[in-house]
């Protein structure tokens, strides 16, 4: 399944809650603060959430790499190679298809949450940005599709080069420049795409002499 449909599917959800009274509309959803700072109620500052993200990082890090062991994980391998292979071999692709959609988007809606709750608002215009599904998109895509390592390097390559360029930007025109870090993820995949077409990872991993079939 192409991770691409994302993008315009994100167009479509901001179009409908820009429309939908009952969250709000255009003029958005925002959080009550809380007076009191604890990671159960994620109430805090910055910090607090950076280690709740780096938390959830690794939890999620851990769940794929045993969903990737496990039968439903040799299904989705199967099914990404060849699915009419794997149909053959009594594998359901539409249910494994369903299945990785279900978790990918569970994972997703908690990480929301915590956004939600970090920003303490909710504006479909920032929620439901195409630039934020195509950060989603390239990280893996240059750290490595297909690879548990792989979209963690891609987040540590494309955030801070990207965070560091706008800021470089900035000072020397004096003023932001929309879109400047979206120039730069575009540059960083095609040159990511001519070096290594499999992504950072896998070419890491070849330089490194981890063997095949390992992470």
């Amino acid at each position: 399944m192409s991770p691409w449909p994302s993008a315009p599917f994100a167009e479509v959800a901001r179009i409908g809650f820009d429309n939908w009274s009952f969250v709000g509309g255009a003029a958005g959803f925002f959080i009550p603060v809380s007076p009191v700072a604890s990671p159960v109620n994620l109430r805090g500052g910055p910090m607090l959430f950076y280690y709740v993200a780096l938390a959830m990082m690794v939890v999620a890090f851990i769940l794929c790499a045993a969903l990737r062991r496990s039968r439903l994980g040799h299904a989705w391998l199967a099914v990404r190679e060849d699915a009419e292979a794997a149909r053959a071999l009594g594998i359901d692709v539409f249910r494994a298809k369903m299945a990785a959609v279900l978790v990918s988007s569970a994972m997703t809606a908690v990480a929301g949450v915590v956004y939600a709750f970090y920003q303490n608002n909710l504006f479909p215009s920032q929620t439901f940005d195409i630039a934020r599904s195509i950060e989603m998109i390239l990280a893996p895509i240059i750290g490595g599709l297909g690879t548990l390592f792989g979209p963690v390097l891609g987040a540590f390559i494309l955030t801070p080069l990207g965070q560091t360029l706008i800021a470089v930007v900035e000072k020397i025109a004096g003023r932001a420049i929309p879109g400047v870090n979206l120039v730069f993820y575009g540059a960083a995949l095609m040159v990511i795409i001519w070096v290594s077409p499999n992504g950072v990872w896998p070419w890491l991993k070849k330089k490194l002499g981890i063997p095949e079939g390992r992470e």
